[in-house]
């Protein structure tokens, strides 16, 4: 019978697998320690490799939205600083169009002002066909490439109503620009609700204002004719219906015209048979509005008709200018909310990529001092199955003979 003292085959592969398993675990606790990182192939931990492996992919993703940000981020802002200057061009334009219609200006200093605003003109022109750093156009929509405005064609635009949008945050989509036709296009006339004109055929002095609704629940958005039947007299008349809506009203310069929830005022001296018209508001382009006030400002009038008119028109121009102004403040502040929203979506991902490294440092990362620990312990293992291992290996029965 083998004293049992004696090392077997089977023994001797024991202490082969014993130490080969704590060279490994050896080897594993370095290559650990070396990287930093529990995990350095998936077959070290499969489930968690899989979840590091979908952390990352959402790490990448929010990174991507980083960059996503910043470019929509300087597009928005090439888009205020236009906006910016389309707005200080029409408030040049209102301020030179309210000195033209102070009733004092002679021939050549009106001249002078019709000049300057078709050089502001065309410096909005230039605003609208503003370009980015890549030298696409700002204003053009989805059609980056194609001018949006010409100036040899006032009221047409030739870019696309769509607009670019890029992906900031996780379930966010930011708009990186507004089409042209949204903001230089769009615009409402008169006073949003409808627009009063006075014919050009009248002959008297009559000049009415933009009005204002005063009652919504009684207005009809219908088209309406104010008749003079004498000096001192009128009627109106919905002349979508052909219903009169009312009858020889008594009239002295600067009485207020009321109809159907509307209101307006008139002033001077109309005459019989002199005509005034309110329409329903409709969208009217900011060039045009300015090329209004270029012809009424440099109209000629040979009579107190004709300067009547003329100054109808100014102030009709002005109040579209002021339109104008007030809608391209709104198409302001919406890119300013946007861009605020582009900083809260940054800040969301800087949080939840925090959150994320925290998970998978937690999954990932080694405590280097536990690690330490651990590679002695199994060095030193290694080393008391080496020495086992030599010691038994050199027994025989001949050790005790």
């Amino acid at each position: 019978m083998i004293n049992s003292r004696v090392p077997s085959s089977l023994m001797a592969s024991r202490f082969a697998t014993d130490i080969i398993r704590q060279q490994n675990a050896v080897s594993a606790i370095q290559e650990q320690i070396s990287s930093g990182k529990k995990i350095n192939r998936p077959s070290d931990a499969p489930a968690e490799s899989a979840h590091l492996v979908t952390m990352r992919e959402t790490i990448s993703r929010l990174d991507q939205y980083d960059d996503n940000s910043t470019v929509a981020e300087s597009q928005l802002a090439l888009e205020e600083g236009a906006l910016d200057g389309s707005i200080n061009i029409l408030g040049r334009i209102r301020e030179l169009s309210l000195r033209a219609n102070n009733g004092s200006m002679d021939e050549i200093s009106l001249g002078a002002i019709n000049s300057e605003i078709s050089l502001a003109l065309e410096e909005l022109y230039t605003q609208s066909n503003s370009r980015d750093s890549f030298g696409n156009f700002i204003f053009s929509g989805s059609s980056i490439g194609q001018q949006p405005f010409v100036q040899a064609a006032p009221g047409t635009y030739f870019g696309s109503d769509s607009s670019t949008s890029m992906e900031v945050s996780l379930g966010r989509t930011i708009s990186t620009g507004d089409s042209g036709s949204d903001v230089f296009m769009r615009i409402r006339n008169g006073n949003g609700d409808f627009v009063t004109n006075a014919d050009p055929a009248n002959t008297g002095t009559g000049v009415i204002t933009a009005g204002d609704v005063i009652d919504s629940s009684q207005f009809t958005g219908e088209n309406y004719l104010i008749s003079f039947t004498s000096a001192t007299a009128y009627d109106v008349v919905n002349t979508d219906t052909g219903s009169i809506v009312a009858t020889a009203q008594p009239y002295n310069t600067g009485t207020s015209v009321t109809a159907d929830g509307m209101t307006m005022t008139i002033s001077g001296d109309p005459v019989a048979g002199d005509l005034f018209t309110v329409a329903p508001s409709q969208n009217q382009d900011v060039f045009t509005s300015v090329a209004g006030l270029i012809d009424s400002i440099g109209r000629t009038t040979a009579t107190p008709a004709e300067s009547a008119q003329a100054q109808s028109d100014l102030n009709t121009g002005i109040n579209d200018i002021d339109n104008a102004l007030n809608h391209l403040n709104t198409i302001r502040s919406r890119v300013g909310t946007r861009l605020s929203s582009i900083d809260s979506s940054r800040n969301e991902n800087e949080n939840i990529t925090l959150q994320i490294e925290r998970v998978k440092s937690s999954i990932e990362d080694v405590d280097i001092a536990e690690a330490v620990t651990r590679l002695q312990d199994h060095a030193n293992a290694l080393e008391i199955v080496q020495a086992t291992f030599a010691r038994t290996q050199g027994n025989s029965l001949f050790d005790f003979l």
